[in-house]
């Protein structure tokens, strides 16, 4: 059964004048699910940063407990009086705060198909090569 996403290289050997050998390699996709689909070398990539404001909306609450009044600071002091809280409830604010986020929304590539130089706009990151239809 044929491996539905193994890559394979075709290697050109272009012999020139003075005993010099040039060779180029493309990838090609071998895959029976996407016909005419081959990948093509990502030369650069640069994010494309979008940035959104969030809000947040948090309660935080804050819950008073008695305070003990002593004579000193050491071990053996002496407990002057206890000082209770006026309610035993939590007292509680609502705090609403906006953050500002950088996201990124994709990817302006350039890329290499078919001993051309190609721009592209994806909306993932493409890694070292990204899948070209061949009818582009």
């Amino acid at each position: 059964m044929k491996n539905l996403y193994a890559l394979h290289s075709i290697v050109a050997v272009n012999l020139c004048m003075c005993n010099i050998v040039q060779a180029g390699v493309s990838l090609v996709e071998d895959s029976a699910l996407t016909p005419n689909v081959y990948m093509a070398k990502v030369i650069s990539k640069t994010p494309i940063i979008e940035k959104v404001s969030q809000m947040t909306t948090k309660n935080y609450c804050e819950k008073y407990y008695k305070t003990t009044h002593y004579t000193g600071q050491g071990t053996d002091s002496i407990p002057l009086g206890v000082t209770y809280p006026v309610t035993t409830n939590p007292v509680c604010n609502i705090v609403t705060s906006i953050d500002n986020a950088e996201v990124i929304k994709g990817y302006n590539i350039t890329y290499e198909y078919n001993g051309t130089i190609k721009f592209g706009k994806v909306n993932y990151d493409p890694g070292e090569f990204v899948p070209v239809h061949a009818g582009l």
